[in-house]
């Protein structure tokens, strides 16, 4: 790829995929243009500095773990709570943990992880509302099954696709009982 045909969104996906790979410290102008063979020039050239770029990587973060997957999630047609669940737990986690050990070291992006966390939690919450639960019981479900996400992220062991689906059903059951 050439300078000239890189968009910022260009560097951004870049971006996104080195964090997954390698962690936030891989999130530099130097490291992002070997990867993509181009100068820094071009890096500089979208973005003012690895600042400005940090903020584009982190809103282009939200929109792919919250904007689009809600958007997604209302348009399906079977139970959105289910339909959720099946999206976040068959996701692959690799981002979302660099993400969060990036926020760990920095504050914007703890900042935006506490952002998306709240706006997760409140979607659960309006699911579970809508089932029937009062809002307080409502909320403290909706963080149990947040932290079973948060959970099943970090564990190496994964349950085959049947196991999935009683697990998935008993969190919902516990949830909406």
């Amino acid at each position: 790829m050439t300078d000239d045909r890189l968009t910022a969104q260009d560097w951004v996906d870049a971006g996104l995929k080195a964090l997954a790979r390698s962690g936030f410290t891989a999130l530099k102008a130097d490291t992002l243009s070997k990867a993509l063979g181009v100068s820094r020039g071009s890096f500089y050239w979208h973005f003012a500095d690895v600042g400005t770029f940090h903020a584009a990587v982190l809103q282009h973060w939200r929109e792919v773990a919250y904007d689009n997957v809600i958007q997604q999630i209302e348009g399906a047609a079977e139970n959105r709570l289910a339909a959720l669940l099946d999206r976040a737990f068959r996701a692959d986690f690799r981002l979302e943990r660099a993400i969060r050990s990036w926020a760990t070291a920095e504050t914007k992006a703890g900042a935006m992880v506490e952002a998306v966390d709240a706006k997760r939690l409140k979607y659960i919450r309006d699911l579970l509302v809508e089932a029937g639960l009062a809002p307080a019981q409502a909320a403290a479900r909706a963080r149990i099954l947040y932290w079973a996400y948060l959970g099943h992220g970090l564990s190496a062991n994964k349950p085959e696709p049947a196991e999935w689906r009683r697990i998935r059903d008993e969190l919902i059951r516990l949830a909406t009982a």
